[in-house]
């Protein structure tokens, strides 16, 4: 168990939010990693079809698209949870302290907003394909459920980001996500060190050079 896992399992309201953010992670693991597999076998088969037997899968297109936008939206989710989405940090990078994590809380609090609300028009986009009742022309599956889980992972992308934000609201260290502490002061503090090195290490150089001369 990490430090920061530790100090959440001491209280009922954290180890509640564990549970919350292991089962997300569960989800997302179980969702990415069958859609890649089912992908991948798809594909092959698609292949070994239209060289052996002249004829490949002709619902191959159809479910690789499905399969496409499931992992698109769900690995939102997996790199907000990782932090790993992509970061703006041309300002976030000067800032320190209070300052720095004050921006950290706005961005996070700012990308659930903007998750919440598209997770809402996904959700009303489902239920107008649904209305209308297409379906797919090979097997015929209502287009709907192909797209279900847009608004599941832009949901799930929200939450990741609503409890980073909580999470920097109720401690005093800075995380870029849940369970991830932010790495920037470190990185910022260890090339400063070394840049103080290697400034020492060259006048130390300069200085026995002059005195060999």
């Amino acid at each position: 168990m990490s430090q920061a896992q530790g100090k959440l399992s001491r209280s009922l309201p954290g180890r509640m939010l564990l549970r919350l953010d292991w089962l997300i992670g569960w989800i997302e693991n179980i969702v990415l990693s069958g859609a890649i597999l089912l992908m991948a076998a798809i594909n092959i088969g698609n292949v070994l079809g239209d060289n052996l037997l002249g004829q490949g899968l002709p619902f191959a297109g159809e479910i690789n698209q499905a399969l496409l936008v499931m992992i698109t939206f769900v690995g939102v989710a997996k790199a907000a949870r990782h932090g790993r989405n992509i970061r703006m940090s041309a300002i976030y990078d000067q800032l320190e302290g209070r300052w720095r994590k004050a921006l950290n809380v706005l961005i996070t609090m700012g990308s659930a907003v903007v998750m919440f609300y598209l997770a809402y028009y996904a959700v009303l986009y489902e239920v107008q394909v649904r209305s209308i009742g297409q379906a797919t022309p090979s097997l015929g599956i209502p287009l709907w459920t192909l797209y279900v889980l847009v608004p599941v992972g832009l949901f799930m992308a929200g939450l990741q980001y609503a409890l980073t934000t909580l999470r920097n609201l109720t401690s005093r260290e800075l995380y870029r996500s849940f369970l991830e502490r932010e790495v920037y002061e470190d990185a910022d503090l260890h090339a400063e060190e070394q840049g103080k090195l290697l400034d020492d290490g060259a006048e130390a150089t300069g200085s026995t050079d002059k005195e060999a001369r």
